[in-house]
């Protein structure tokens, strides 16, 4: 005996199956940035004074390269993105400072709290899976309302 089975895939439960997949992508990615986000604020960074050598404009900042001294006395030399900040207490451009990491004096970042724009841009896509749940969520709501009218 072989039995067929069919199954009736209508649109509002394919956007309810949507709605759930986007809702744990939100999750996941949400719980990846967060971690990444404290992970890079957890790094001890100690203030030192860097020489600006060389400065271009790149979307959102600038693109700066400088130089600042190593823990031994070397000079070191990085090129790091600098974003424009509207915030109190964060200067708007390159203050002639780099935050680095003690137990790796390359690992050099223009603000205290450490390389995030990974994270942040992980938490970005977060939230754009839970809009997108949402909508799918309604959607599905008013399709299957719609599917319930008599024709």
């Amino acid at each position: 005996m072989t039995g067929g089975y069919r199954v009736r895939v209508t649109t509002s439960s394919a956007l309810a199956l949507a709605c759930v997949g986007s809702l744990v992508l939100a999750v996941v990615l949400a719980v990846i940035g967060f971690r990444a986000l404290g992970r890079a604020r957890g790094v001890r960074r100690v203030q030192v004074p860097a020489r600006l050598l060389s400065t271009s404009p790149s979307p959102g900042g600038d693109l700066v390269e400088v130089e600042y001294p190593a823990p031994d006395g070397t000079t070191l030399r990085t090129r790091m993105q600098v974003f424009r900040v509207h915030a109190p207490g964060q200067p708007y451009i390159f203050d002639g400072t780099v935050w680095v990491d003690p137990a790796r004096p390359t690992d050099a970042t223009p603000r205290r709290q450490g390389r995030t724009s990974g994270a942040v841009t992980t938490l970005v896509l977060a939230g754009v899976a839970l809009l997108a749940a949402l909508g799918t969520g309604i959607g599905s709501v008013v399709v299957r309302f719609a599917e319930s009218l008599p024709s």
